[in-house]
């Protein structure tokens, strides 16, 4: 709740009071001087800090293992009340309207071109939340209006403090549908148990807005809770065993190499939209919106630090009311939110591993995700395990999208940051994520970054043999038997060694890599009865009997082993869906491929896809290579949030008839290289590529014949 006027303040501290208010009210008479002076995303607080000293928000807490949530939707209670007319029937838009007061609201004496709307006390029966929204259309200019919210407990009132009025900044991108629908407003504000709340409205030079309304919103009740841990966490069934080392190999005693597990970042225990008691029937019902992740933005809720555990699935349920209800938006604004005891929960629908757009920072919600603390850090400093919550939240989130947490500039959109995690004031004029959180995001940063995995996981591994090198598997054509052709750390082939499968359905060859991420390499057929089937390797040329991963893929030619493109430490396929669209279908190890979703509506033309790894250095996500015509499409990734700008590397295919990537065939940890066969005499090829874009040289590898599928 707000802070209240207490009875057991020394009297410097009364006196000092006093002079504020009285000065508050000169500069309230003034109108259009308290407005340069008070920003409207200042917090007013009363409290005394003495220099040098930091409030802290109540003492520092370990992340409990176990939540009270809800065991069912709740729905939250929301009473709006009009403190202008709303508009005319058949009129969409609030332009040129004059707000005409109703019986829930007063008006102040103006002074000058200054105007004060004030709203009648209003009960809240519960852990409330407010805010003030108005007509879409109306012309309220950002620097001519502030708004402000008092309390009453005990039967005292507290003073008014800011509301944070920033029109253009929380809020969905301007150019999207969900702005076209969406009011104007206030964000949020949570005041706790509080018997009634007031607000008022600021202008200055500007019309009185129709359609104003203050929203007062409660939790809802909740008919039963039961304790919890987190539902969306990392398990055994989740993810790969974490790798000690990052390196691709290690030695064996006897000469040979195992793949090690790949590193990846692994996600933190996240809360889901269940667990606080989401009631899905009031967001928007079509599907969300995804793009990409290439930073993200702390923000703060505002006000009120006083909540206990218990609350906070009942404060994320009134935020969710505030924006889809009262602002208009398709879904709460943020993608995720932490509250003061560093659990993290799962905000905006359409998954916690994908790109999907919020609403959280105007202009960069299509290029980055927002995660919001509750509380207000403009009042008090954050405690750490918030902090630390931020830290590992940002570094797994950004690893998804190969983008390092301690990444300094970064291209967000149409502008660059200094950094990949910015705070919200960073990208408009608002104070959030307060003072005290945004002096953290260095700590943030560096979390973030030291909590991050490498790249390892993307990289392209090639390796069957054990020997350290790539290798390329490729069936017979006399007799259909699947063989493992070996590379020689030199550019050259070695010796085919034949292996114990019969390929004589397959349609499609792939090697796999250490696919189960259990050190060995394995290999991936598509049959032609449409299933796709995991061989699991040990190293030695011999496989287990097939798995089958996959189904109904009788009409997809155009696949391939991709790495971990989804950074979830799993191999992935790739590949062209008969609509045209290119879709990945996450891998999982020995169990079934995850459900498949769309990466580029098409890559037109396109006739093979082939897995690449990280061809580039600069980032942490894979990259895909696409044969069009004579000519191949190298495609960056933004990991999950799908192929993005694509390069010509200058290569004529034309007279080639086959082509692969491998892992680097000298034997460097990182980056890979393509191999393409002639044609007309079967003679391969290795273009070596240095991970710079360029191409350190062209080599004669042998000539390989009687094989009709490679990979």
């Amino acid at each position: 709740m707000f802070s209240q006027a207490g009875q057991d303040e020394s009297n410097d501290t009364q006196r000092a009071r006093s002079r504020y208010v009285a000065s508050t009210q000169q500069l309230l008479v003034l109108g259009v001087v308290l407005a340069a002076l008070v920003p409207a995303s200042t917090v007013v607080d009363l409290k005394v800090v003495r220099p040098g000293e930091v409030p802290v928000s109540d003492s520092q807490v370990a992340v409990p293992s176990a939540a009270e949530v809800p065991a069912e939707p709740v729905d939250a209670h929301l009473e709006e009340i009009s403190l202008t007319a709303p508009l005319a029937q058949g009129r969409a838009s609030g332009r040129g309207v004059t707000g005409r007061l109703t019986g829930e609201a007063r008006r102040a004496a103006s002074a000058g071109d200054a105007v004060t709307v004030t709203s009648l006390p209003q009960p809240v029966n519960g852990f409330g939340t407010v805010g003030l929204t108005w007509a879409p259309g109306a012309v309220v200019p950002e620097e001519a209006v502030a708004a402000d919210v008092r309390t009453l407990v005990d039967g005292t009132w507290s003073d008014w403090q800011a509301l944070d009025v920033h029109i253009d900044d929380h809020a969905p991108d301007p150019t999207s549908a969900e702005a076209s629908g969406a009011r104007p407003g206030t964000m949020e504000a949570i005041v706790g148990e509080v018997e009634q709340v007031q607000a008022r409205l600021r202008l200055t030079g500007a019309e009185v807005p129709a359609d104003l309304r203050l929203a007062v919103i409660t939790p809802g009740e909740t008919s039963s809770t039961r304790s919890e841990s987190p539902e969306i966490e990392t398990g055994a069934d989740d993810a790969p065993e974490q790798a000690e080392e990052a390196e691709s190999a290690e030695s064996t005693e006897e000469g040979e190499a195992t793949l090690s597990a790949a590193a990846y970042t692994p996600k933190p225990s996240i809360y889901s939209r269940r667990q606080w008691g989401a009631d899905e029937s009031v967001r928007e019902a079509g599907p969300p919106d995804y793009h990409e992740v290439r930073g993200g933005f702390v923000h703060h809720t505002v006000n009120t630090n006083s909540y206990t555990r218990d609350q906070v699935p009942g404060i994320i349920r009134s935020i969710y009311t505030f924006h889809v209800q009262s602002r208009g938006w398709r879904d709460i604004g943020y993608n995720f939110l932490v509250d003061k005891f560093g659990r993290i929960w799962e905000g905006r629908f359409g998954g916690v591993d994908r790109p999907v757009v919020g609403a959280h920072t105007s202009g960069y919600n299509s290029y980055s995700f927002g995660a919001s603390a509750i509380g207000n850090f403009d009042d008090v400093a954050p405690p750490s395990a918030l902090v630390n919550a931020f830290g590992t939240l940002f570094a797994w989130k950004l690893s998804l999208h190969g983008v390092r947490g301690n990444k300094g500039s970064t291209r967000i959109g149409d502008r660059t940051f200094a950094h990949a995690i910015m705070g919200h004031r960073d990208a408009g004029s608002t104070a959030c994520p307060g003072r005290y959180l945004y002096a953290q995001l260095s700590t943030i940063r560096s979390q973030a970054g030291s909590k991050q995995a490498g790249w390892a996981a993307r990289e392209l591994q090639s390796q069957i043999s054990g020997r350290g090198y790539p290798d390329l598997v490729a069936r017979r054509a006399s007799d259909k038997r699947i063989v493992v052709i070996r590379t020689d750390g030199n550019a050259r082939f070695g010796t085919p060694r034949a292996t114990n499968l019969a390929g004589g359905s397959s349609a499609t060859l792939m090697n796999a890599g250490d696919w189960d991420r259990d050190g060995d390499g394995d290999i991936l057929i598509r049959h032609t009865d449409g299933t796709i089937r995991l061989y699991r390797g040990n190293g030695t040329e011999t496989f287990a009997t097939g798995v089958i991963i996959g189904r109904n893929f009788e009409s997809l030619a155009v696949i391939d082993v991709v790495s971990d493109i989804t950074g979830d430490g799993w191999p992935d396929l790739l590949g062209k869906h008969p609509t045209g669209e290119i879709r990945v279908w996450p891998g999982h190890g020995t169990g079934a491929l995850r459900p498949s979703y769309r990466m580029r509506s098409a890559v037109n033309g396109s006739t093979q896809v082939i897995g690449a790894g990280r061809f580039y250095a600069d980032d942490g996500s894979p990259e895909a290579i696409f044969k069009v015509s004579d000519k191949l499409l190298v495609f960056r990734t933004n990991g999950p949030g799908g192929l993005t700008t694509s390069s010509d590397p200058g290569i004529d295919t034309s007279a080639f008839d086959f082509i692969l990537a491998t892992k680097d065939l000298r034997g460097a940890s990182t980056g890979g290289d393509l191999l393409l066969r002639r044609r007309s005499d079967g003679m391969w090829f290795a273009y070596e590529h240095n991970q710079s874009g360029g191409w350190d040289r062209k080599s004669r590898m042998g000539v390989m014949r009687g094989y009709d599928q490679f990979g």
